[in-house]
């Protein structure tokens, strides 16, 4: 409720404050915009039925969840299905967790041991983060290795990225498009390429 609320000072003040021509069309965009808010909002509490959430969390189309662990889910999250389906997995005795503010938009992430996103990333569609192998690269039959994957607070994954198991990336880190992380990435470092390998720092452009 608290997001939808501040959802209409938004709206009310640009309408009310900013505008000096106020019309009927500026009414009727506000309305309608709180409206979609709340149908949104109401949407949510259905497709994260039974999942720990914080306040806020809004989801744009039903995302696929295959949760046997714990997922938990911070304030303000908004994970969207638009471009691509977001698929979410957590499977038995593994965790996920997404830090507040952060947006998900049509990506695959699976945890088989533990998988933590921070407060305000970016994780663009089709990026693909994986903590674990799930096939032994010898005998295909046996179970692969799971390290965990952390990313910090702040860090930005674009379209088709991959970040394979045991991964650190660093607080407000880029990780370009079509990358292959296989190795921890530096905070402020931007880095791009198969495997990935650092392009340059944002704090020393």
């Amino acid at each position: 409720m608290q997001l939808l609320y501040n959802h209409y000072l938004q709206y009310y003040q640009r309408w009310a404050f900013e505008s000096n021509n106020k019309s009927l069309r500026d009414f009727v965009h506000f309305v309608f915009g709180i409206a979609e808010k709340a149908f949104h909002l109401f949407l949510t509490q259905f497709y994260l039925f039974n999942i720990q959430k914080g306040s806020g969390v809004l989801c744009r189309q039903k995302p696929s969840l295959a949760i046997s662990g714990k997922l938990t889910i911070g304030n303000g999250v908004r994970i969207w299905s638009q471009i691509e389906k977001t698929r979410l997995s957590v499977f038995k005795n593994a965790t996920m967790q997404i830090g507040s503010g952060t947006f998900i938009n049509g990506a695959r992430i699976s945890a088989k041991h533990h998988v933590s996103i921070g407060k305000n990333c970016t994780i663009a569609p089709e990026v693909l983060i994986m903590d674990s192998d799930f096939h032994d690269l010898h005998d295909q039959t046996k179970e692969g290795i799971s390290e965990e994957v952390i990313i910090e607070n702040n860090v930005w994954v674009a379209n088709r990225a991959i970040i394979l198991k045991g991964v650190r990336i660093g607080a407000h880190a880029v990780v370009a498009a079509g990358a292959v992380v296989t190795k921890d990435v530096e905070q402020f470092a931007v880095v791009g390429g198969n495997p990935a390998r650092v392009i340059r720092y944002l704090n020393k452009m």
